[in-house]
């Protein structure tokens, strides 16, 4: 019945625009299409032909989710991938009493297994929205087919798997093994290269999530961005944050 009641909310969740219509009307409904695989050389469908892609498209959802609203659940059954057409939202994992650590901010174009694909079939890290979102769910069945049935298609998702491992590795390593200040600093360097792409942004996420991606208490990372907006490394105004000096801040990110 829980499951029965989840594909309810999720179908409530589907969007009239951007979506091709299927063409058996008995199974009328807005459909993913292709546009939601972003055309570059991390796209791991890009050595499908048109029968494949049609095939992980084939009956798909397109789905919006808002702010706030979680889009996989840590714990629960690995049954889809998502692929993010538009929007950011946060990877974390849930630890004990209601302590978070985020591991990533992802968005448009990023492809997301939940780590269960090939791994016992459960999602091993929550993913939230911290924007309002706009996704496909596909069916990770169809995933396992494709990587039986087309070889390149196996290596460009092992090699997926690899990078996000290799970030996580890195990262755990960052989070365990450097001061407070090195963290933040990581924070911010990988908002302003591999987010925002700009020295100066306005994040959605708050302060409270800024600290749960450096490992930290809020109090802590308030102190420190503090710190280094008097050290002039910084500048910040409510949600914008501005980079100044980032050789001085990957000198703190290297030494901290």
């Amino acid at each position: 019945m829980a499951g029965n009641s989840r594909d309810e909310s999720i179908m409530k969740k589907v969007e009239d625009k951007d979506c091709t219509i299927c063409n058996d009307y008995s199974k009328k409904q807005n459909c993913c299409n292709t546009s939601c695989f972003v055309d570059d050389e991390l796209n791991i469908f890009k050595n499908l032909n048109d029968e494949e892609l049609n095939l992980i498209v084939e009956k798909e959802q397109q789905i919006k989710y808002k702010t706030g609203e979680t889009i996989i659940k840590q714990n629960t059954a690995s049954t889809y991938v998502i692929c993010m057409k538009d929007g950011f939202a946060k990877i974390f994992m849930e630890g004990e009493k209601g302590k978070s650590l985020i591991i990533k901010i992802i968005g448009k174009g990023n492809f997301i297994t939940g780590g269960g694909l090939f791994n016992g079939n459960v999602h091993h890290f929550t993913v939230s929205a911290i924007t309002p979102v706009t996704c496909c769910l596909i069916d990770s069945g169809k995933l396992t087919q494709l990587f039986t049935n087309n070889s390149q298609f196996a290596v460009e998702l092992l090699r997926t798997h690899t990078r996000q491992n290799n970030f996580l590795l890195s990262r755990m390593v960052g989070l365990t093994q450097k001061y407070m200040p090195g963290r933040v600093a990581d924070t911010l360097l990988y908002l302003k290269n591999e987010i925002y792409k700009s020295n100066r942004f306005i994040t959605t996420l708050s302060r409270q999530e800024l600290a749960d991606m450096s490992n930290m208490t809020k109090e802590s990372l308030v102190r420190i961005l503090q710190q280094f907006k008097e050290s002039n490394l910084i500048k910040t105004h409510a949600s914008e944050i501005e980079i100044l000096d980032e050789p001085a801040l990957k000198h703190v990110s290297i030494n901290g």
